[in-house]
């Protein structure tokens, strides 16, 4: 029965967003995305504020998902000031292919 309800909230939780956003959405630097256009800012918490490399790479993803949705290519991600990080965030930019 634990196995069942693990495995449901696995499926829920990769519900919330696309790990095909992965392949779609490249991380970039300020100067690959000069000549790109601005799309929106993301964002997406840690895992309960848990500050794990499980939890950003999970909150990442998020982040990336929301960024996917909206269009865009690459993400300039914020720098993460110290070791207590309850989210990520960054820019998402629509660049030429």
């Amino acid at each position: 029965m634990k196995a069942l309800h693990l495995a449901a909230v696995v499926v829920i939780a990769c519900g919330m967003y696309s790990v095909d956003a992965l392949a779609h959405v490249d991380d970039a630097d300020a100067a690959k995305v000069a000549s790109c256009t601005f799309v929106k800012d993301v964002s997406a918490p840690t895992n309960k504020g848990k500050h794990t490399r499980e939890a950003l790479g999970t909150a990442m993803e998020q982040a990336r998902a929301d960024a996917e949705k909206a269009g865009a290519t690459h993400i300039v991600w914020n720098k993460i000031k110290g070791s207590d990080v309850s989210s990520v965030s960054g820019k998402a930019y629509t660049c030429g292919k």
